[in-house]
């Protein structure tokens, strides 16, 4: 019998921080301050609550909770006259602060919380790794046939600058670019552009194996510009630590879906060769990314998640990237960011995102991956 199946175990390991935000925000109520800052603990509230009933703070802190203040639980609490130390034992899971800069407006930073299993164990979800690898077998198909987009390139670009509302804008364009590279199974009785004619069907592609919560890290955004500057932002997310390993499978119907692990591994190199030479390398001290690197979770930035450079090279790319951040931005903060001026500073954005970890720049989602054939 043949064997239309073929599976891949993947170890990507971490270069610099990976985040995959849960869309949930832990408000000042919602953590402490521990070990002098160095640490961030997030309370069970449940035990928390029963802990202070004990002590007949129940009520009190029933409208804590309720109010509008800027409080943080940290302040709450000493106003209480309660030990910090005390509650460590009711911690549902610790954060290393890092590098983060919590000194300044700490109490009102709200931290982005990375995606946990139903057991509070961090992972990256299937669906994440396999929208990243569509998006880097995308880019590779756009470079290593031009000729197939000619079309969609030109009706993409006389419709960046139409205006529409942000979940729909080039939808359409960017339907026929992915249909002329994966909805080619020709089924019949469908339309040649119906998701049953996608050969990424046979693409699978597992939940990640879970991770400890030690595996966790808090981290700050950076926007770092062309010229070496950089903007710290009051936005804190849990990431998975740089040099964490983490382990999932991709299982290939090759009947549906012709690709294998030098195809894959042919698109990865293609997608950073091309990310670096038409982006990263404009930005002053950004290493050049080695050939088994991706771009992986949030905070990775625009470029990694689409293929304008791929599909109009560096100086045409500029002036989409452009035209994208007008039509989809308001206004004032589109002018408040400056892609204006994008043009003049030789790439579009102008910024790169990064964090630090242990005093090194690093740049967000970074990772390195090795597939074995199991």
């Amino acid at each position: 019998m043949e064997k239309y199946l073929k599976t891949y175990q993947v170890v990507m390991q971490t270069v610099g921080p990976l985040f995959i935000g849960s869309g949930k925000e832990i408000n000042k109520k919602e953590y402490l301050f521990l070990n002098g800052k160095k640490q961030v603990g997030i309370p069970d509230i449940q035990k928390l609550y029963y802990e202070l009933s004990k002590r007949r703070k129940a009520e009190a802190f029933e409208e804590y909770l309720l109010s509008k203040g800027n409080l943080s639980l940290t302040d709450w609490l000493v106003r209480q006259k309660i030990n910090i130390s005390d509650l460590k034992t009711l911690m549902k899971y610790k954060l290393d602060c890092g590098d983060a800069v919590i000194d300044k407006g700490a109490n009102r930073l709200q931290i982005m919380e990375c995606i946990k299993d139903a057991y509070g164990m961090p992972y990256v979800p299937g669906s994440s790794l396999k929208g990243m690898f569509r998006t880097i077998l995308l880019a590779a198909d756009i470079r290593k046939f031009p000729e197939k987009y000619q079309n969609e390139k030109s009706e993409m670009w006389k419709s960046v600058s139409i205006k529409e509302r942000r979940n729909n804008y080039l939808h359409n364009n960017i339907m026929r670019i992915e249909g002329n590279a994966f909805r080619t199974l020709d089924r019949p009785k469908v339309k040649p552009n119906d998701a049953v004619n996608d050969t990424m069907q046979g693409f699978i592609v597992s939940d990640s194996e879970p991770l400890s919560t030690d595996k966790l890290v808090l981290c700050q955004k950076i926007d770092r510009h062309t010229d070496g500057g950089e903007k710290t932002l009051p936005i804190l997310r849990e990431c998975i630590k740089p040099d964490t390993q983490i382990r999932f499978s991709i299982t290939i119907h090759t009947a549906l879906c012709k690709l294998s692990d030098a195809i894959i591994m042919d698109a990865v190199k293609c997608f950073m060769t091309d990310y670096y030479n038409n982006f990263s390398r404009t930005f002053e001290g950004m290493d050049i990314p080695k050939t088994n690197y991706v771009l992986c979770g949030g905070g990775s930035g625009f470029v990694s998640k689409t293929i304008v450079y791929p599909m109009y090279r560096k100086e045409e790319g500029i002036v989409f990237a452009q035209q994208v951040f007008n039509c989809t931005l308001p206004y004032k903060i589109s002018r408040q960011h400056q892609h204006h001026k994008d043009k003049d500073y030789g790439v579009s954005p102008h910024t790169i995102k990064c964090t630090r970890y242990q005093g090194k720049l690093l740049p967000m989602g970074v990772c390195k991956i090795k597939l074995t054939e199991i």
